[in-house]
Order: C-alpha cells, then structure tokens, then sequence
C-alpha cells in the first residue's frame, strides 16, 4: 500500500481535512517567519485558504490517510507558474513530503503548458536566519536559481499593505527553474 498520496485538494474532501491542511500551513509559517511577521501572524483567512482550493490550485498530501501538508501553485505569466506556501506537518519531518509536494506541483505546471516553476522566499533584509538559508539551499539542491532580490512591495504591489505589518524590513529572493 502506498503510504503518501499526493492530488488536488477539493472543497468535497472533508472539513476536518481541510482545516488540518489549513492549520498546518498556519503553524508552519507561524515558526518560520516570527522574524519576519512577528508573533501571532496569521499567514492567511481560512476563507482565501477555501478560495486557493476551489480554484484548484492548492495540492496536498496524505500520510495513510492522514493530511500532512500542502503546496499552492498557480499560473503566473503564459509560460511559468509559481508555488508557494509549501508545508508539511513537522511530525512527519524525513519523509520527503515537501519534495514529493513541489514535484506534483512542478508537474502540474508542466502538463498546463508552463516551461518554468518559480518561487519566492521572504526573508529579512539586513539578518540571514538559518530556516532561510536551509530553504534556499535546498531549493538550489532541486534545481532552482536565483533570478533577483526584490522589495515585497515591489514584487506584491497588490498586496504593499503587507508589508506595513513586517517586524523588520523584508524582501523577496526569486527563483526559477526549468520545467
């Protein structure tokens, strides 16, 4: 029996299911962007988590049954998509959850046409954190490169006002990869 299943997540799988997904994605960045964010930030609404799904853009993963983490990924230009919010419950850390969740992502992309897969890592402007050094080197390990360095607002001008709630000054480092 195949212990992990990875596939679409939809608004027919089960509440309890889907709010695991979504508290895991929660706590996940809740730990690793204190820095950034500050205590008690709340990554997203619960109803823009609902949204990434019925969109179909949000993938996750099943340990026996069990959800374990998530990946959001959609079209960013005609010829790249991008993911983000990658988590995966940290009592099941080892198991390559994260990769296998960024492999279906990057296939998906693929099979919607997408030459490249990208990414952002938030990060403080003027302090390296060893969760984000960790992060890009493992996203360096997958495959993916620096394109740039970019100021949140710059990047997000939807979403500047954001960035009025950072605990210090923050930036996105960009990567890309070919599909």
């Amino acid at each position: 029996m195949k212990q992990l299943e990875i596939r679409i997540v939809s608004l027919h799988d089960s509440k309890e299911h889907i709010k695991r997904l979504y508290d895991i994605m929660i706590y996940g960045y809740e730990v690793t962007e204190v820095e950034v964010w500050g205590e008690n930030y709340k990554r997203m609404l619960p109803e823009e988590f609902d949204a990434i799904i019925e969109k179909g853009e949000l993938i996750g993963a099943w340990w026996e049954g069990v959800p374990v983490g998530s990946i959001h990924t959609s079209p960013l230009t005609k010829e790249a998509y991008v993911f983000g919010l990658l988590s995966a419950d940290f009592d099941y850390k080892g198991k390559n959850i994260g990769r296998q969740l960024i492999q279906a992502a990057e296939e998906h992309a693929r099979k919607n046409g997408a030459a490249f897969m990208e990414l952002e890592i938030l990060r403080l402007k003027d302090k390296e954190l060893p969760v984000k050094e960790q992060l890009r080197d493992w996203y360096t390990r997958l495959g993916y490169e620096h394109t740039i360095t970019i100021d949140f607002a710059d990047r997000k001008p939807d979403k500047a006002e954001k960035a009025e709630h950072f605990a210090a000054p923050s930036v996105f480092d960009c990567y890309r990869k070919s599909l």
